[in-house]
């Protein structure tokens, strides 16, 4: 029996995260039992059509799929993947001239932050988790405008991924934010699809109250690929 791949493991947890059993899954997905069995054991790797069958019965939302495709299946490449920002990296990322850091996906780990990103947000850095950051840095109330819908989608997207992540890293995150006396509420609250897709967020300028509305971009760096995601802020009119 092929080892089960990192999609495969994520579609068994979304399965069971949903109370869904496979004969209900293979009903909703119009597909054999069979299969999700063979593709739950990592023996069948889902063509396009299936997947999109099984990511919306599975209702996991647009916006993630990509990532959960580059997380979960495996890529050839010339080597093994870098571990942490290269010389080279670190010079883009501080050559770009507004707010970015990289953050390894789906954990939120940041791994690298330029000058911009660690003056607009205060104690954001490399080492520093977002998660974290955002309950239990007093700061991301003030910076974010917005900040419990802001929570709701870190921790959604942190929810919905996480089967794609080392299961120790998870819980040590859940354990660390959950000394956040918000942390339960925004686990179990609900977000809505329109936000999830969200093009802009508010945010207001350290110490005072000016606001600034930034255009979000995420991008995955190629050639060769590497474990994390470029995360900009672009200002805009």
């Amino acid at each position: 029996m092929a080892e089960s791949s990192a999609l495969s493991v994520y579609l068994r947890e979304r399965r069971m995260a949903a109370g869904l059993a496979r004969a209900e899954l293979a009903v909703r997905a119009q597909m054999a039992p069979l299969l999700i069995t063979q593709i739950e054991a990592g023996t069948l790797v889902p063509n396009p059509p299936m997947l999109q069958r099984l990511f919306d019965s599975l209702d996991v939302p647009q916006w993630y799929r990509k990532h959960i495709l580059v997380l979960g299946l495996p890529s050839v490449e010339s080597g093994p993947p870098a571990t942490a920002p290269s010389a080279e990296d670190l010079a883009d990322l501080a050559s770009l001239t507004h707010p970015a850091c990289f953050q390894r996906f789906p954990t939120m780990d940041v791994l690298a932050a330029n000058a911009d990103y660690q003056r607009l947000f205060p104690g954001m850095g490399a080492g520093v988790n977002m998660l974290q950051w955002m309950f239990l840095n007093q700061t991301a109330k003030e910076v974010f405008v917005d900040w419990t819908t802001e929570a709701q989608l870190l921790v959604h997207a942190f929810r919905m991924l996480s089967p794609l992540a080392p299961s120790h890293r998870v819980s040590a995150i859940a354990e660390a934010c959950g000394r956040s006396p918000d942390w339960d509420e925004i686990w179990a609250s609900d977000v809505r699809p329109q936000d999830i897709a969200r093009r802009h967020i508010r945010l207001r300028e350290p110490g005072t109250t000016t606001e600034r509305r930034m255009l979000l971009r995420v991008y995955d760096p190629a050639f060769p690929t590497r474990p994390w995601w470029l995360y900009r802020l672009i200002p805009t009119r």
